[in-house]
């Protein structure tokens, strides 16, 4: 079970790292560990393991999830592009995703399915850029409210 993180990890390896000067200044590219104890998850069963690689591409960023649980693993490609439009997620829960810069560490996002609106999270940094906090509220893919869904991630 610890291998299957890195695995997918060294499979992002082609991707390469930022090396422009605009991808320097972008606060959340990195690798992010989900810290469960710090966390409040209130939408379904809390992951074993949950890391977030994002590295930069034009217009923004590129999100890698990797979700590890108790059943099952997923992993799934955001494309945090800040044109205002909604873009379609890549990998194991197909949606589209909008996104808002409302400053260097804040992030507003909004998840599409069937046309709908269904989700809405703030993606935030501390000062020091070292944790990542996502907060959610919306229904799940499978019609179940939540609220509150707050996630802590460390920066690796």
């Amino acid at each position: 079970m610890s291998l299957k993180v890195p695995v997918v990890l060294m499979a992002l390896a082609p991707f390469g790292w930022p090396t422009s000067a605009a991808a320097q200044n972008e606060t959340f590219l990195g690798t992010w560990d989900l810290d469960l104890a710090a966390s409040s998850i209130t939408r379904g069963a809390p992951p074993l393991i949950e890391t977030i690689v994002n590295i930069a591409e034009p217009g923004g960023f590129r999100s890698m999830l990797a979700v590890v649980g108790e059943k099952s693993t997923s992993v799934e490609i955001h494309h945090y592009n800040f044109d205002g439009g909604f873009h379609k997620t890549e990998g194991s829960d197909p949606r589209e995703l909008s996104f808002k810069r409302v400053d260097q560490n804040t992030i507003e996002q909004d998840t599409r399915r069937n046309g709908t609106v269904t989700v809405h999270r703030r993606i935030e940094l501390s000062r020091d850029g070292k944790t990542m906090t996502l907060t959610a509220n919306g229904t799940t893919g499978g019609g179940q409210k939540y609220s509150n869904d707050i996630r802590i991630y460390k920066k690796k």
